[in-house]
């Protein structure tokens, strides 16, 4: 498929932190890619099981393997430390934790470069235990190219493909002037839109190129705190950047915040009809606030339905929101 482009060197930056039980299924997925042209970069984030030590011997394996142990700082600090070491054209973020199909790199790769793209997506699939099967890649479409305006109101609406970091192919250049916020959860949120606000075209494959693991101590599945709580100030921060650089997509911005804090709104009841209560009255005076916002066309039925019940009772919410989780709505 490559031909003679087979030169574009692409750093694929995994963090690690006490992942023994999936690392070698996420390297091993990574050193199979049809595509070899590969600069992988392990990043232990000070790991306390035997981890760092499964990185040192994957090293052995495979020249194309770095190596780089740190002390624990997080998610955020591990990839930054990934993106200072990269030497790739193309940079490729992908969890310890998760699996690539053995053609991803090589698919994003060529949808980049036959699109001049500065950034490709393709979709992704949950597993728990079993691994997926491989793509059957004669069953994929062909890819769509987006200006930035598109991609990003898509991603707002999460119309197709969301603001993960993990999944996208990007030209390493766009993370010259940007990283991940180093100490605080939801960094994807806080950083994609920057990233692809700075593309002239955004290059997306309909087709899953990612295999997302579900697992118990995920961010999402572990006992809420107030850290958790970082995710308001960091929705706000990303709706003011979007209403200052992107104006025509302020609705977009404003929904997506609203669905946000709805989401933790149902983990805050979750965890307790009478915790956080201030940021409780927050989430509140926001979704009053984006009132208008549900009668947009791009409004979703469901989202539409937990932000009416909310207004009408908090137990109400909680109990259709716990019933959509349920049944996947």
């Amino acid at each position: 498929m490559m031909g003679d482009k087979v030169e574009t060197l692409i750093s694929i930056i995994i963090p690690v932190y006490n992942v023994e039980k999936y690392l070698q299924d996420c390297v091993d997925s990574v050193r199979k890619q049809t595509y070899k042209n590969l600069e992988i970069i392990l990043i232990d984030d000070g790991s306390t099981d035997n981890s760092g030590k499964m990185c040192d011997e994957y090293k052995k394996q495979d020249a194309r393997i770095k190596v780089f142990h740190k002390s624990n700082g997080g998610l955020s600090d591990a990839r930054n430390l990934g993106l200072e070491k990269a030497t790739g054209q193309y940079v490729y973020f992908l969890d310890s934790d998760d699996i690539l199909p053995q053609c991803a790199i090589e698919i994003l790769l060529y949808i980049c470069l036959e699109n001049k793209a500065d950034v490709a997506i393709a979709g992704y699939e949950k597993f728990s235990n079993r691994i997926p099967q491989e793509v059957d890649t004669n069953k994929l479409e062909d890819s769509e190219v987006l200006d930035k305006i598109e991609a990003i109101r898509r991603m707002l609406l999460q119309n197709g493909f969301g603001h993960e970091a993990w999944g996208k192919l990007y030209k390493t250049k766009l993370w010259k002037c940007e990283h991940f916020p180093k100490g605080k959860l939801y960094e994807d949120y806080a950083t994609t839109y920057r990233i692809i606000n700075q593309c002239d075209k955004v290059a997306v494959l309909k087709g899953n190129l990612y295999w997302y693991r579900i697992r118990n101590g995920s961010i999402m599945k572990s006992k809420l705190n107030a850290k958790n709580m970082q995710l308001l100030d960091i929705a706000e921060e990303v709706t003011s950047y979007l209403k200052r650089e992107i104006p025509e997509l302020e609705y977009e911005a404003c929904y997506l915040q609203m669905v946000i804090y709805l989401k933790l709104m149902k983990q805050i009841l979750d965890n307790g009809f009478s915790s956080f209560k201030e940021e409780q009255k927050r989430i509140k005076k926001y979704i009053i606030y984006c009132k208008p916002l549900l009668k947009m066309s791009f409004a979703k039925k469901k989202d539409i339905v937990k932000a009416k019940s909310y207004l009408v009772s908090k137990y109400l919410f909680w109990v259709i929101y716990s019933i959509g989780e349920k049944t996947h709505l």
